[in-house]
């Protein structure tokens, strides 16, 4: 009898492990469905963005600032990493297992070496004499987007080099493009 107590308890423990890293997993998409649902609210409600409140007279001079597209995402980017590591650490505190607890834990460093690693390609992008990189690591794939009108290929190779040696990603995983 006390056999199938114990494991139908150890059963228990899987069943809510699973259940929790089922969970971990749907937030994950959850946010990214909803981060890019946004981003494309945002392209389209762009024309609208902003509105004139204050009468503008010929003497005075308004200077008119676009937004970056690199700055943004990267506003963006670290608003969902913050909530993704928060939700994250309540799952840590909460966790009924040690198990649930390291999932999360292992999650939170991954998240935070990814972060990481993509400041450091971004920055090796920039000092390639680039303005602005973007760099995008998913688990077998990287995407960069370079701050520039064209890319020669050349450049390319130069920009897949530094993802490819940080990354530790084969070049033909590599998605590079250009966004003036």
């Amino acid at each position: 009898m006390k056999i199938i107590s114990v494991l139908s308890i150890n059963k228990l423990g899987k069943f809510a492990s699973l259940l929790v890293a089922l969970g971990i997993l749907l937030l994950i998409i959850s946010g990214a469905w909803n981060y890019l649902q946004d981003m494309l609210q945002v392209r389209a409600n762009r024309s609208n963005a902003m509105q004139v409140t204050k009468q503008v007279f010929p003497d005075q001079v308004v200077p008119a600032m676009a937004p970056d597209f690199f700055t943004e995402y990267r506003l963006e980017r670290d608003k969902i990493r913050s909530e993704r590591s928060d939700l994250l650490r309540e799952i840590i505190q909460n966790a009924p297992t040690q198990d649930t607890k390291q999932q999360a834990q292992e999650t939170i460093l991954k998240m935070t070496l990814e972060k990481q690693r993509e400041v450091e390609m971004e920055n090796l992008i920039k000092a390639k004499g680039f303005a602005d990189a973007l760099v995008f690591v998913r688990d077998n794939s990287v995407s960069a987007v370079v701050k520039t009108t064209a890319l020669t290929h050349e450049e390319v190779v130069q920009v897949a080099e530094v993802i490819s040696r940080i990354s530790g990603i084969k070049p033909g995983d590599i998605t590079i493009s250009a966004k003036p």
